[in-house]
């Protein structure tokens, strides 16, 4: 009689040595796989800041000064005016600016504002320059249909509406004063707004010009990141840069700073990163608000500076510096190896 070989096969514990190999390879290199990821996204969003610089470069060139950081609240901000320097004629040409804040006819301002029907093909509108592809939250829309987007620009070292001289509290030194020392990007106020404008909190200043900027287009910040707040919360409107308020960063928290931001007129909620709403500055009775720069790269934020280069700031850096290269006629003398 032949017998009959039994096959060969795996025991069960060869079986499970095997899956246990297989696992730990995996968990060895899931973060790599993770990291050159990473490593893409921040390349993209690096990127977006290039474009972003050069358009605004380009506006100068074509205007005479630096697009405006805002029109008043509601009439148009950076984001709309470069447009057409990020091959985006089309739908620079679908916002309708004859918004006012003294309309002729009463309910025509509400229409003509960022929110109105006239220009709701604009800010409903997904800008793949104006996100960044490490915020998951980059492009969602909200239930005010409105796109929120991950760049804004520097509008220096107090807050959003540029005050010349108070007390804001800072992280490392709670009593310092902030002295506005000039910015790239300002809020060049309602349209048809007289100097009675000025009760109703809207700032009215000039456009900023490359020659203006004495401290040098190296040593100031054009634009950065900013992490868009949690969408289960419509109140909270950062990343929102199609409204003025929501467009701009302040240097006087640091790049990530523990700190919360600060939006008063915005009505946020305390989220994560944190947001304070209501606040007011010592001596002033509009309610202050202020953004810092934010993303969710490890260790700091990207920036284009005003000459158009891109850098990569640490949360570590100190905030004196930070403050200095947040302003255009400040005088601070910078070293490349201090941030």
């Amino acid at each position: 009689m032949i017998r009959s070989r039994s096959k060969p096969g795996f025991t069960l514990i060869e079986l499970l040595v095997v899956i246990a190999i297989i696992a730990v390879l995996i968990a060895l290199l899931l973060p790599a796989v993770q990291a050159a990821r990473e490593a893409a996204r921040r390349a993209q969003c690096i990127n977006n800041l290039k474009q972003i610089g050069l358009a605004v470069m380009n506006y100068e060139s074509g205007n005479g000064c630096l697009p405006p950081g805002e029109k008043g609240c509601c009439w148009g901000t950076w984001g709309v005016f470069i447009l057409p320097f990020i091959e985006q004629n089309a739908l620079f040409n679908a916002w309708n600016s004859a918004g006012s804040n003294v309309p002729s006819g009463g309910a025509a301002d509400g229409y003509l504002r960022y929110y109105g029907a006239a220009n709701t093909t604009v800010t409903s509108s997904q800008v793949t320059a104006y996100m960044c592809p490490s915020d998951p939250s980059a492009g969602i829309r909200r239930t005010n249909s409105a796109r929120y987007h991950n760049y804004v620009v520097n509008y220096g070292d107090t807050d959003q509406a540029q005050a010349t001289l108070y007390n804001i509290p800072v992280p490392s030194n709670p009593t310092v004063t902030a002295k506005f020392l000039g910015a790239p990007f300002t809020d060049i106020g309602s349209p048809n707004i007289d100097d009675t404008g000025y009760a109703l909190g809207f700032v009215k200043l000039p456009t900023a010009t490359l020659a203006s900027i004495t401290d040098g287009t190296s040593n100031t910040l054009c634009a950065s990141e900013i992490v868009i707040a949690s969408p289960q919360n419509d109140n909270d409107l950062r990343g929102f840069t199609w409204w003025g308020p929501s467009a701009s960063f302040n240097t006087i928290i640091g790049p990530n700073s523990t700190y919360p931001d600060a939006m008063g007129n915005g009505g946020c909620a305390i989220q994560k990163p944190k947001c304070n709403g209501n606040l007011t500055a010592p001596g002033a009775t509009n309610a202050l608000v202020y953004l810092g720069a934010r993303s969710y790269h490890a260790g700091g934020v990207n920036a284009t500076m005003c000459d158009g280069s891109v850098k990569f700031f640490k949360n570590t850096v100190n905030i004196a510096t930070w403050m200095a290269l947040g302003t255009t006629q400040g005088g601070e003398v910078l070293s490349s190896d201090s941030y």
